[in-house]
């Protein structure tokens, strides 16, 4: 019995790590997207302070 339970937790902390690398991976890339793409940002807020004048 408390090797079916040591089997049952080791898989959760293997899942919980893999989903935690996996988040902090997308976010690691949406953060490398918005630094490769400056100009687009910069060109919405222009376009937003022009249509406010």
């Amino acid at each position: 019995m408390k090797e079916i339970l040591d089997v049952i937790v080791l898989v959760l902390f293997v899942f919980f790590v893999f989903m935690f690398i996996k988040g902090f991976n997308q976010q690691q890339i949406e953060k490398h997207k918005n630094r490769m793409n400056p100009s687009e940002e910069s060109e919405e807020k222009e376009d937003e302070t022009k249509t406010k004048n």
